[in-house]
């Protein structure tokens, strides 16, 4: 006798029920996942280093070429390292951004940013980090 199986996708992971009840998942969802900025909001000031831990799942944890793009806002950085698990991600954010590529760089204004991570298998969710600055403006 055959068993009877449905399909349902949930959360972008398809779930497999049986006859007798059991439920196992089947994901195919391989891109990176993002679940938390830490900390969740920063304080940039001039000469200072503000560092951010990415946590989450599936980040790229090649050791000579990181496939790990992290977005904070308009501001891209490349070949960010993992850990050796791919869960956390370590990032300095500047306290200085680029406006333009022919005018100097600026402070970032007070509001808040999406943070996404992408590798070679997608783009992450976004989470949100919430930037103070006190520094020099244009």
């Amino acid at each position: 006798m055959t068993a009877v199986r449905l399909l349902w996708l949930v959360g972008g992971s398809a779930v497999l029920v049986g006859c007798a009840g059991s439920v196992r998942a089947a994901s195919h969802d391989v891109r990176p996942r993002l679940l938390s900025v830490t900390p969740d909001s920063i304080e940039l000031l001039p000469g200072n280093v503000t560092a951010i831990d990415l946590r989450g799942s599936r980040f790229d944890t090649s050791g000579a070429a990181p496939g790990n793009t992290v977005h904070i806002g308009d501001l891209t950085l490349r070949a960010v390292p993992s850990d050796a698990h791919g869960t956390v991600i370590h990032v300095t954010v500047p306290a200085t951004i680029a406006v333009t590529s022919e005018a100097p760089p600026v402070a970032w204004p007070a509001g808040r940013y999406a943070v996404s991570v992408t590798t070679r298998a997608g783009t992450s969710d976004t989470v949100l980090l919430t930037i103070a600055s006190r520094g020099r403006g244009p």
